[in-house]
């Protein structure tokens, strides 16, 4: 259970049948009395609170420590000394006599003795006495509190509410680990003893009895064979079913582990105060050697890895179970450990993630957890697989070492017991024989009555691993799972790496296929269609292809389902199943323009490198145990000291009853009950001082009446004073026997809840775990109530920081609060106890019942301080407060019991309790405790499974039988874009209409938002909709993990619609699955298994949530659920891939040292060099690294394998992060390089956060036909502020393209035009690219605006060569804006500038191709606002990830982005205006302008090439020998700005036709320059261009350089061969697509190298139009119009006219914006018109087109007539129209 981990507490101590009889006050006015619940009207306030008035201390004698109250208390009635005669019942029958095994010393290396002491065998405790030696330290009584408050009484059960005196035997016995509340199970009557065993060697309450294996104990009920040491019991043969498989401890019911201290070293005697003794010790037995047999055993725990097994089965089942405990201590104690490095090695906690202290949540990373330190236990468990027989059901837990560091050389220090060492059979049977056997339980439980004194032994502390209930049942689930998923399921076992699935529509078309094979050194090239499978691939391949290579008999053998397909160049495989289209990487050629590229191959020669193994199947599972280093008491010194207090108590008791009150000394007593508060982190309850003062009282009264009685006997006979006597034991000695008990069961209810808190590796536990007849909870009708006790290990700076403190409580479910919150009242700092504490003691009353308590209530609890904050000039006195710390409890565990008794609970600090998420962390340094007690029923509160509701009706009604009204409702709502959008009433609608939608499964979550409650009487009908409800789409599915959502029925069915979703798509979601994971109320829940079952089917899917998970373990609130989820993904991923993830975590450390050395080395003048040394020097390292491990599954993507690094190509980015630029060697060597970057210093969290939800929107998308051309890459976190990012090759950020015109490049517009002309030489290339371009800017247009993307600059923005567009560094999203002082620096929602519009249109004029840019805009816009739900959905997923700018204020955001309310064509309308603002607005670029100016690093945009105007390089053998060079001509241009061009006429061999070049005169210099630097030698005629009157361009200058370049261009040709062919000249002379073009501009003859498109364009004029009637409403959207008739040479500025013909007065008269000059306006504008339908289909639509005349008369372009009856108006017509003349008509 949160918080607790699971295993219950103790009770509140239950009050004898006399005391709770007759509800005593307390002294004075009975404050701390609860007043009867009957008594509260219903009308008023919710929350009652009982406390006692005052709280007085008072000043005894100095020399003493006591809680001695000023006056007398009450006294106890109704008990007489026949019912307390002999000791108290808890220590009746106990041996205080009892010594605790003395502590072991390493074998063979005894101790030597002190001078004067003998052999030192007991632990150092004197600091527990500190506190108590101190001069002049008294403790002072607490008035009033020497009795309990009474409790209310209970109006429907048999007994009162609160304590049950029949109880008073386990809460004093303890019942094991303090867990007397809640067992987890009923007993199983049905299990019988086997034949030929006389007694149970264990009992517990699942009916199971312990594995009798003496060191190896299952988690499950798969036993050892009886060979390997007691016999198993069996069920009975009669045929009655067993309970499901559990190990539960005899003592809880809980599954538990026993383990010990892994240190034994010296221990020294404590210093006792005076009047108190020590339990005898046998000490020469301690100094002595271990016997041979000893060391023997010793050797053999011993193991190479240092490892001990850690059973989860609770020893208390066992007898005399602390022989075998003691066996194990010895042995133990040989490991050779110093207290030096134990003291130096020790670590704050047993994380496995080293986390600091983060009070509130921030979104500042910590350290990711790292498999180095778990590698340990992993290699344990692989050796415990081939050493063992036991089935890998089995799981086991260790205790983490006491390393000061996350990974330490000594971290094989798992403490744990070891399998090998094993007791003699005739030990075990001997031990056996003294437990209490199962027939001998029976009869105790069905008498009533309590084991006799020879049952019952002292109770004493025991070794046990603190193992929580809840890491026990994910264990389970966990155990279940890889007996499910085994290595010879070929279906989930493929061993390799499948390329991954995706969803788009693909209509038919040819690919080109190239096929590699082993078989033929060249490939086959081949086209077939998209939509084959590979089966037909491969068969075509096998037949057709390979035939012609291999003899005949082989080919009539070939079988397709024999072979493969890998995608050449990468790690990934081909299903032959499926057809091309489905797979991802085609899509990626296509939209690439590449071609697909295979290698076939044999099945059999597939190396199955991630392939699981029976021995992976065998594998026992080990998890780390949740423990808490935050204590330094230990199981001996507590031990003692318990012993020292039972001895105290004692000897009260036999002095009173021996008539010797003057013997009693309290003193003693109370100094041994504050040794052992001081040793528990100084931590005293409310029961202990209540204890203490009343046992103090009545000895006090006992002492003067002694007095009295003397003095009496002095003038009386013997026979009178033997009647005061009498009198004085009838009086006192019953109540000093119960103040005794009291005293004792609240000491033992302090250690049980303290061993709980903290996690102790020991115990206080009796042997019999008696168990209670559950009641179910909705027979209790009692309200809920909860005491609020006392905060312990409070900060020292809260004395002075705050005044008061409360408590504030609440309860909720999921995100809903289930009453008013409950405020106890104000209490400060107390500073009499041991340590400062503060003290409230009252009760806290809810106005609701249990029976309506929802399952997963959860009990939230807040500590508040309060600060009075004096009056000032202006303000007046007022109160602050703040939250300090808060805690989230569920109130039901995850079998359903309700818990109960007294809670020690840490409160996680600085922040208030989150009431979504459960507390599941581990107990801090810093965490203040908090103790508060929930009632104990005596008996389990279970909540039953709900019962099965009749779903007839159901059944019989459909949406069609709702009335037209309701309908109309229910669709409004259903256009809702989220429930947060809809009013009380709407869903009000949903619920009571709810068996008419059942057929509408997206309403589902609505219709759950809309319950009345989640009580057991309203689960019946809420399990049966989810039942018959249609199955939602996965991505509708994942609403429902919403922590709103907080029934786990509810939230399976989530999972079960998951389920449905194909693996390649669920790894996109696995971010918001892992966040998921912590509104799940348990450990283990079905959302955990889903990810795990994956990770078992998919080999990427376990890659991608290994690198994840790593990243959430780093949350330390949650940390304890996502280590047990690490774990367990490791346990079942087999040893392949855990070996794999270790090469990959080694990688990232190396990788991670390199940066960060190389940022290090930066900026130094003297070495400006030294960043790249630095670099070449640690990558020597990786390279060693790739020696040894051959090969990698890169990180960031599992699809590429790699073998090295090429450490000559790799580098650093020069910004400020100095980023590496790693070039990695691929598996395949024919293929190219793999490229990626390494980033030290920025959070790349945001990064992955908005790449995730683009790539989820280019699917929708695509699932929609959409094709936008998005690229993506792939960016994964490996650590805080690093990780890995995908490089895309062939790009440039857009401030290169920009400045390569210049500085003020980013006013330009023809930069990113003439830099995609360049890389795209031929028409097909470019206009491939400018389509490219076109389809990539709207989807990153649409996907940047919706996420508030922020902070573009020109070097944010880069450009691929195929023309691709994309978006990088996402650090300001969902409108973070970046500032300039208080200007935002984006003023526009997304970059759209005129230079990017230069390249859609072709030219600075709005062509069609605008439109369609527009229309692409708004349809991918209007996709994502139909899916805005889910978006809103993943973002509220991520709200508690710590990721920067996830907030709730960017959930609103990002659903305002999306226009909820709006219909399409109303969204259309804005998103074009935000079209028209963007392109129109001047600061963009600006912004680029400025940017430049700040970067002034203007490297060439086209490093590598031999010229910057050709971006590639080009030979003779490419182009053909030049046999001659010209200058042809010489024309003027206008565009971009005036100019002269050269027209070169250039022949070479074997082409009849020559090629014409067109160049400018600038280019020709920089040819020049570049000759001149490649052959200095040779003395180059100059290119100057003389200038008349400082105007370059004019003719004169141009014939003059016309002069220069002939000149130039002779020498050239007449140089020697290897100058005038070399790459440089051919390169220049290489014709471009700008040469084409002139060339056709010319008319000259030039030869094409691909054959270019025909465009055919039609020049009628047309205009497009959607129509549409909603809701009384006809809504006309004028879209568009293009080819519009031009009139003379000015271009239009058209403006469009719409009437409803017949309209003689002209009332429907609408009109539309001009646009100014142009032919291809786009308007995108909605006209409304109300009218009745019937009305609107007797109308003619006229559109009108007009050219907006300045200064002229506005003329005429065209018109539209429309006949609205013949449309069909229900749904959305949408169509061009070709315009007309106009009609006269009638209007």
């Amino acid at each position: 259970m949160s918080g607790f981990g699971g295993e219950f507490p103790p009770p509140i101590p239950p009050r004898s049948a006399s005391v709770r009889a007759q509800q005593r006050p307390l002294d004075g006015d009975g404050a701390g009395q609860l007043p009867n619940r009957q008594s509260f009207p219903r009308g008023q306030s919710s929350v009652y609170v009982s406390r006692p008035n005052t709280i007085n201390f008072n000043t005894g004698d100095p020399a003493l420590i006591s809680l001695s109250p000023p006056g007398d208390c009450g006294e106890t009635q109704g008990q007489t000394a026949g019912q307390m005669s002999g000791f108290l019942s808890d220590l009746h029958g106990l041996d205080f006599s009892a010594t605790p095994p003395p502590p072991s010393s390493s074998p063979g290396k005894a101790k030597p003795a002190d001078p004067g002491t003998g052999s030192n065998i007991y632990p150092d405790i004197s600091h527990a006495f500190s506190e108590l030696k101190r001069d002049g330290s008294t403790l002072q009584p607490m008035g009033g509190w020497g009795v309990r408050p009474a409790m209310p009484q209970r109006n429907s059960m048999p007994s009162p509410y609160g304590w049950d005196h029949s109880l008073s035997q386990m809460a004093a016995g303890g019942l094991g680990t303090g867990s007397t509340s809640v067992p987890t199970t009923p007993n199983n009557p049905y299990l019988q003893q086997p034949q030929g065993f006389q007694n149970f060697v264990g009992y517990n309450l699942a009916g199971h009895t312990a594995p009798q294996n003496n060191h190896f104990y299952s988690g499950t009920v798969n036993m050892p064979p009886p060979s390997a040491g007691f016999p198993v019991l069996q069920p009975p043969s009669s045929g009655i079913p067993n309970m499901p498989p559990t190990s539960l401890s005899a003592s809880t019911g809980t599954q538990s582990t026993s383990g010990g201290a892994n240190l034994h070293p010296s221990l020294k005697r404590p210093v006792v105060p005076t009047g108190m003794t020590l339990p005898p010790q046998d000490l020469a037995g301690a100094a002595k050697p271990a016997s041979n047999t000893e060391s023997q055993n010793a050797d053999v725990t011993q193991n190479a890895d240092g490892f001990n097994l850690v059973p989860n089965v609770d020893f208390d089942a066992w007898g005399n179970a602390d022989a075998f405990f003691d066996q194990q201590e010895q042995m133990d104690s040989g490991r050779n450990i110093s207290d030096a490095f134990m003291k130096t090695h020790r670590r704050n906690n047993s994380d496995l993630i080293q986390l600091g202290f983060e009070g509130v949540m921030t979104s500042e990373e910590k350290e990711y957890f790292s498999l180095e330190y778990f590698d340990p236990l992993h290699r344990k468990g692989r050796t415990a697989s081939i050493s063992s027989s036991m089935s890998s059901s089995n799981y086991f837990f260790a205790k983490p070492p006491e390393d000061a560091e996350l990974v330490s050389t000594d971290r094989d220090k798992w403490v744990t017991f070891d399998e090998s060492a094993a007791y003699d059979r005739s030990e075990a049977e001997d031990l056996a024989d003294t437990m209490i056997t199962g027939a001998e339980v029976s009869a105790i439980l069905d008498k009533g009555t309590e084991p006799n004194d020879s049952m019952v032994s002292h109770e004493r502390l025991r070794k046990k691993l603190y193992i929580d209930e809840e890491s026990d049942c994910f264990c389970q689930m966990v155990a279940e799972l890889k007996d499910e998923f085994k290595s010879t399921d070929l279906k989930t076992n493929l061993g390799f790496i499948v390329s991954p699935l995706c969803d788009k529509q693909q209509d038919h078309m040819s690919v080109k296929i190239t096929v590699h094979s082993q078989y033929t050194e060249e490939p086959f090239s081949f086209t077939s269609d998209v939509l084959s499978l590979v089966e037909h691939v491969i068969n075509h391949v096998l037949h057709s292809c390979l035939s012609t290579y291999l003899p005949s008999h082989m080919t009539d053998t070939l079988k397709s389902v024999d072979f493969i397909l890998k995608v050449n160049g990468r790690s990934e495989y081909l299903l032959n199943e499926y057809p091309l289209s489905k797979y991802g990487y085609t899509h990626d050629c296509l939209k690439m323009d590449d071609d697909l590229s295979f290698r076939i191959m044999r099945r059999q020669d597939v190396a199955l490198t991630f392939l699981r193994t029976i021995d992976d199947d065998n594998q026992q599972l080990y998890f780390p145990q949740d423990h808490v280093r935050d204590t330094e008491v230990t199981r001996d010194a507590l031990e003692i000291l318990m012993e020292t207090f039972y001895k105290e108590a004692e000897k009260i008791t036999d002095s009173v009853l021996k008539d010797e009150v003057d013997e009693v000394h309290f003193q003693s007593l109370s100094q041994s009950v504050k040794a052992v508060c001081n040793i528990l982190s100084k931590i005293e309850t409310i029961d202990i001082m209540k204890a203490l003062t009343r046992v103090e009282s009545l000895i006090g009264q006992m002492k003067a009446g002694l007095g009295r009685k003397s003095s009496t006997l002095e003038h009386s006979d013997g026979g009178y004073g033997t009647i005061q006597r009498s009198s004085m034991k009838v009086s006192h000695i019953p109540q000093l026997e119960e103040a005794l008990e009291s005293l004792v069961n609240a000491v033992k209810q302090l250690v049980r809840i303290y061993c709980q808190a903290f996690h102790t590796d020991f115990h206080l536990g009796t042997r019999i775990d008696q168990p209670w007849d559950p009641q179910d909870v909705t027979g209790s009708n009692e309200c809920f109530i909860v005491q609020i006790c006392t905060v312990h290990r409070i900060p020292v700076d809260w004395k002075s920081r705050f005044d008061e403190f409360f408590i504030r409580c609440s309860l909720y479910h999921g995100t809903v609060q289930l009453c008013p919150e409950a405020t106890s009242t104000n209490a400060s700092i107390n500073t009499s106890g041991l340590v400062p504490f503060v003290v409230w003691d009252e009760w806290l009353t809810y106005d609701l019942q249990l029976c309506v308590l929802p399952r997963e209530t959860r009990l939230c609890i807040t500590l508040v301080g309060v600060k009075n904050m004096p009056a000032s000039s202006g303000t007046e006195s007022h109160r602050e407060t703040t939250p300090l710390g808060g805690n989230t409890i569920q109130i039901f565990n995850k079998r359903g019991y309700m818990l109960q008794g007294s809670q020690l609970v840490p409160l996680q600090m600085n922040c208030p309790a989150d009431p979504v998420t459960p507390y599941c962390s581990t107990l801090q340094r810093d965490s203040a405790l908090l103790q508060f007690n929930l009632p104990d029923f005596g008996k389990l509160i279970m909540f039953s499974e709900p019962l099965r509701m009749d779903d007839v009706e159901m059944k019989k009604k459909t949406f069609s039988d709702l009335n037209p009204d309701l309908k109309e409702q229910v669709k409004d709502i259903m256009k809702k874009d989220c429930v947060t959008s809809c009013t009380a009433d709407q869903l009000e609608i949903l619920w009571l209409y709810r068996y008419y939608l059942h057929d509408y499964p997206g309403l589902l979550p609505w219709i759950l938002q809309a319950t009345r409650g989640w009580d057991w009487a309203r689960l019946p009908e809420i399990y049966a909709i989810l039942q018959h409800w249609a199955t939602l789409q996965p991505m509708q599915a994942l609403e429902l993990l919403l922590p709103q959502y907080a029934d786990v029925r509810v939230r399976a069915f989530a999972v079960d619609c998951l389920r449905k979703m194909p693996t390649d798509d669920l790894i996109d979601f696995i971010p918001q699955l892992i966040q998921a994971l912590k509104y799940e109320s348990y450990h283990s829940s079905p959302l955990a298994r889903l990810l795990l079952e994956q990770s078992c089917r998919s080999v990427r899917f376990a890659h991608q949530f290994f690198w994840l998970l790593k990243g959430a373990t780093q949350d330390r609130l949650y940390k304890r659920r996502y280590e047990l989820m690490f774990v367990a993904l490791i346990s079942v991923a087999g040893e392949a891939l855990y070996q794999e993830f270790m090469k990959q975590e080694e990688i990232v450390k190396v990788l991670t040292t390199t940066a960060e050395k190389v940022q290090q080395a930066k900026g130094s003048d003297k070495e400006p060099l030294r960043p790249h040394t630095v670099l070449r020097k640690n990558l020597d390292m990786l390279y060693e690294i790739f020696e040894r491990i051959h090969k990698v599954l890169l990180p960031h993507n599992p699809g590429f394998e790699v073998t090295g690094i090429d450490m000559n190509s790799c580098s650093f980015f020069t910004s400020n992060a100095l980023p590496l630029k790693l070039v990695f060697k691929n598996a395949t060597e024919a293929m190219g390089q793999v490229y990626a970057m390494f980033k030290a210093g920025d959070d790349l969290r945001q990064d992955m956060m908005t790449m995730q939800i683009i790539r989820i929107m280019d699917r929708l998308w695509l699932k929609e036909g959409l094709d936008l051309k998005m690229i993506t890459f792939s960016c994964l976190p490996t650590g805080p502020k690093r990780g890995f990012i995908e490089i895309i090759t062939e790009s440039e950020t857009l401030r290169k393209i920009q400045v390569s015109s210049g500085v003020t490049g980013s006013f330009k517009d023809r930069p990113i035009k003439d830099w995609l002309q360049r890389h795209n030489p031929t028409e097909l290339d470019y206009q491939k690219a400018v389509e490219n371009f076109t389809c990539s800017c709207a989807g990153y247009c649409v996907a940047t605006y919706v996420l508030g993307v922020c902070d573009r600059h020109n070097d944010n923005i880069m450009v691929k060569q195929t023309g691709h567009l994309f978006h990088i560094d996402f650090n300001k999203i969902l409108g973070d804006a970046q500032m300039f002082g208080n200007i935002k620096r984006d003023r526009v929602k997304f970059v759209l500038t005129s230079d990017m519009a230069y390249v859609i249109n072709d030219g600075d004029r709005q062509s069609d191709r605008f439109q369609h840019f527009i229309d692409m805009c708004v349809q991918a816009f209007n996709i994502l606002r139909k899916n805005a739900n889910l978006f809103i959905n993943l973002l509220s997923l991520m709200l508690r990830s710590g990721i920067p700018g996830i907030t709730e204020k960017g959930v609103e955001f990002i659903q305002q982005a999306l226009l909820p309310g709006l219909t399409d064509t109303q969204a259309t309308a804005l998103f074009t205006r935000l079209i028209q603002e963007s392109l129109s607005s001047k600061s963009t670029q600006i912004n680029f302008f400025i940017h430049n100016l700040a970067q002034m690093k203007f490297s060439s945009h086209s490093e590598g090439a031999l010229l910057s105007f050709v971006p590639k390089v080009y030979s003779q053998q490419s182009d053909g020998r030049i046999r001659g060079v010209e200058v042809f001509g010489i024309q003027k241009r206008y565009q971009p700005e005036k100019h002269y061009i050269y027209t070169l006429k250039v022949e070479r061999e074997n082409q009849r036709v020559p090629t014409y070049i067109f160049r400018i005169f600038s280019e020709f210099v920089e040819f020049r320059s570049k000759l001149a630097a490649l052959f200095p030698l040779i003395n180059w005629p100059p290119l100057q261009g003389r200038v008349l009157l400082g105007r370059s361009h004019v003719k004169a200058v141009a014939e003059n350089r016309r002069a220069e370049i002939e000149k130039f261009l002779q020498e050239l040709m007449s140089a020697k061969p290897e100058i005038a062919h070399c790459e440089l000249v051919y390169t220049f002379f290489h014709p471009l697509l700008r040469d084409e073009q002139e060339a056709q501009r010319e008319r000259l003859t030039l030869p094409k190298l691909k054959e270019n498109p025909v465009l055919v364009q039609s020049k009628d004029g047309q205009v497009k139009l959607s129509l549409e009637y909603v809701k009384g409403t006809l809504h006309v959207m004028v879209m568009h119009a293009k080819d519009l008739p031009t009139l003379g040479s000015d271009l239009p500025s058209p403006y469009v006219k719409i009437y409803l013909l017949p309209d003689p007065e002209k009332q429907t008269k609408r009109k539309t914006k001009v646009i100014k000059d142009t032919t291809h306006p786009t308007y995108n504008e909605l006209i409304e018109y109300r009218l009745p339908l019937e009305t609107v289909r007797h109308k003619l639509l006229q559109a009108t087109i007009w050219d907006n005349g300045m200064l002229k008369e506005n003329s005429l372009l065209g018109a539209v007539y429309v006949r609205l009856g013949e449309l069909d108006l229900s749904t959305t017509v949408t169509k061009w129209y070709h315009l007309d003349k106009i009609q006269m008509t009638d209007a």
